[in-house]
């Protein structure tokens, strides 16, 4: 253990830098997806993060000693046992959108995770950080033909924002090749939605209606990994973790008013506040394995379930399907301690495909994507630093029956570094 001092100056690094990443994260992490796709349920699921990105998302076999695996805690008992870890994952997005007869753009730029990990006793080792869970964002007009009518139109304009994070907490411990771990995770966030109704048969008035939806709670991820040697130059690894069911406490706020077109005057018609509601937060598990081959070559595959036909809004359920996905990933390391820097960089590839919770107009939404990029190690004094890239390439959606289709391209910067803080000098 370091000397009192150097412990405090520790801990007070640890202060500063969370208090900055709170800052950074609370500013940042409710920034609009952008997808009118976000609209359902608690906006759209992240099906790509973390910081293998760049082999399609794959996570539950993970684990190295350069990078913090939050997505399965069971992997923290691979990082080096004498070094304090840090890490910063941020994402930029350019997404075209379509329609049979229309197009348009966003673009997304998003501070989404930050963790920090370090080893507290023999073979116990702990993460601590902030993630991004879902996000919610659209900003869509409509102009349609009032039913029953033949030349009667409304104007519906429709807003939302917000999304849901997490603050978590890490244990990890392992026992020979086996490790387990559990992440104490507190969920937080608003969602917030607008709908504005210019009805065309009066122009005198129109109708507003707001609904915020606050949750804070907490659920635990459990994760379990197990190594082994298939031969003296291969090995496998099998990894698991899973959220069980979770009825999140949340508050909702809902209002509607007439408004005089002309003096502005608002006219209440509902109002109504929930303050001891919940969401349900349905079942979610991956499982997955990494097969290595003399330290070069690595292939990893997973797959994830979540029971969203269990979820629930305020004890009404919203007719989902359930969510599934596959990822495959491939990493081709020239060599570990090679001369040259390239030969020790990771060149990684991946896939993933998504069946989404959504059924619109009888068409189930999906996502399909390929993933490239490295993860470049660079020494800086008595620092390891790990830079990873990752580009995503995706759709989703479709043009059919009067469906939106997205193609997305995203930029993930992993930055993860580690100090030899608890390291002592044997040559003075």
């Amino acid at each position: 253990m370091p000397p009192m001092n150097s412990f405090m100056k520790i801990i007070i690094k640890i202060l500063l830098i969370l208090s900055l990443s709170s800052l950074s994260y609370v500013v940042t992490a409710q920034n609009s997806s952008g997808t009118p796709y976000s609209m359902y349920g608690f906006g759209l699921l992240k099906d790509n993060y973390g910081p293998y990105s760049s082999m399609g998302g794959v996570s539950a076999a993970m684990r190295d000693n350069n990078n913090i695996n939050f997505l399965n805690p069971a992997s923290y008992t691979a990082l080096d046992s004498n070094r304090f870890y840090f890490q910063l994952g941020m994402d930029g997005e350019y997404v075209r959108i379509s329609t049979h007869s229309e197009n348009s753009n966003y673009r997304i730029a998003q501070n989404a995770a930050f963790n920090i990990a370090l080893r507290l006793a023999r073979n116990l080792y702990t993460s601590i950080g902030f993630n991004q869970r879902s996000s919610l964002g659209y900003d869509l007009y409509y102009y349609n033909l009032i039913g029953g009518s033949k030349n009667e139109y409304y104007d519906q304009h429709i807003f939302g924002q917000g999304g849901l994070n997490d603050f978590y907490l890490g244990l990890a411990y392992k026992f020979g090749n086996l490790s387990i771990g559990v992440n104490s995770i507190i969920i937080f966030g608003n969602i917030e939605r607008r709908l504005t109704l210019y009805p065309i048969v009066s122009d005198s008035y129109y109708i507003n209606t707001q609904t915020k939806v606050s949750v804070a709670d907490a659920i635990f991820d459990l994760g379990a990994q197990y190594g082994f040697l298939i031969s003296p130059i291969s090995r496998i690894t099998l990894g698991a973790n899973l959220n069980l069911p979770t009825k999140l406490n949340a508050d909702k706020d809902f209002v509607s008013y007439k408004v005089n077109a002309t003096t502005g005057v608002q006219t209440t018609i509902d109002k109504e506040d929930l303050n001891e509601g919940n969401i349900s937060y349905p079942l979610r598990v991956t499982g997955g394995m990494q097969y290595e081959y003399k330290d070069k070559w690595f292939v990893a595959a997973d797959y994830t379930y979540q029971q969203m036909s269990q979820y629930e809004e305020f004890g009404r359920n919203q007719e989902f399907n359930d969510y599934q996905k596959g990822a495959l990933g491939l990493t081709f390391l020239p060599a570990r301690n090679g001369r040259f820097w390239w030969q020790r960089n990771k060149y990684n590839a991946g896939l993933y495909a998504v069946r989404s919770q959504l059924e619109l107009n009888d068409i189930k939404i999906k996502t399909i994507g390929f993933t490239f990029g490295t993860q470049m190690p660079v020494k800086i004094s008595d620092k390891d630093l790990t830079l990873g890239v990752a580009i995503d390439l995706g759709v989703r959606g479709t043009e059919e029956n009067g469906l939106i289709q997205e193609r997305y391209v995203k930029l993930r910067l992993n930055i993860a570094f580690k100090e030899q803080w608890f390291m002592k000098r044997k040559i003075y």
